[in-house]
């Protein structure tokens, strides 16, 4: 197998070592015996651990990055970011283990890698993040979108990413489609500006207003 094809399998196998065990738990010893290497072999790859999960980390940001350049830089807010969105859960639905790691370990880089490696990637988190926040509210300028705190709202759509990958394993062709359709549908849904208040239909107007009680029986005289 050439050497950048058993590096990538290297990776993956790690990946979901990491995912089953934590990453200070996974041992180089389980990824050798899951690979077919000796451990000696296995450090040709990779010279640690903590490269591993750099590389795991890194990979994984760049490719959000890389979603973010696909982004057309003309449209509309709401167009670029449904677009955006789209992009995402369409990634998140086919790479579980490798986007379940990034969430999982991501709050311990800092405790797991060297400096400069936990640093270049809060760099780039923060370029993301700049992205989504500078799409977001230029929604809500132009009133696509409803006032929101945008800070807040990016979270939580990370956060349907983050979790995403947990449950969606084992969609397919026309599932796979539907979810990531569904998910981008709830996403904009849940940030669109409420459309403006119109006359309300009679079969409406009879929903909103309740249940009406009973008019009370008149009185029999004795």
């Amino acid at each position: 197998m050439p050497r950048q094809s058993r590096q990538a399998q290297v990776c993956a196998t790690a990946a979901l070592l990491f995912r089953d065990y934590g990453y200070s738990t996974a041992t180089m010893d389980q990824l050798a015996a899951q690979v077919g290497l000796t451990k000696g072999a296995l450090y040709y790859y990779y010279p640690s651990k903590s490269a591993i999960l750099f590389d795991l980390l890194s990979t994984q940001l760049d490719a959000a990055l890389e979603l973010v350049d696909r982004v057309p830089a003309d449209g509309t807010a709401g167009e670029r970011m449904r677009e955006l969105v789209r992009l995402q859960v369409d990634r998140a639905s086919h790479s579980h283990d490798e986007i379940l790691v990034f969430f999982q370990e991501l709050p311990w880089a800092e405790k797991h890698l060297q400096a400069e490696q936990a640093a270049d990637l809060r760099a780039r988190i923060r370029k993301y993040e700049d992205f989504n926040r500078q799409l977001l509210a230029s929604g809500v300028r132009s009133g696509e979108f409803r006032p929101m705190e945008v800070g807040m709202v990016m979270s939580s759509i990370v956060g349907i990413l983050a979790y995403l990958p947990a449950w969606s394993r084992g969609f397919t062709g026309r599932a796979r489609a539907a979810l990531v359709g569904e998910l981008t549908d709830f996403v904009m849904h849940s940030i669109a500006a409420a459309p403006a208040c119109g006359p309300v239909a009679p079969d409406q107007a009879a929903f909103q207003a309740g249940p009406r009680l009973p008019a009370p029986e008149p009185a029999v005289n004795a």
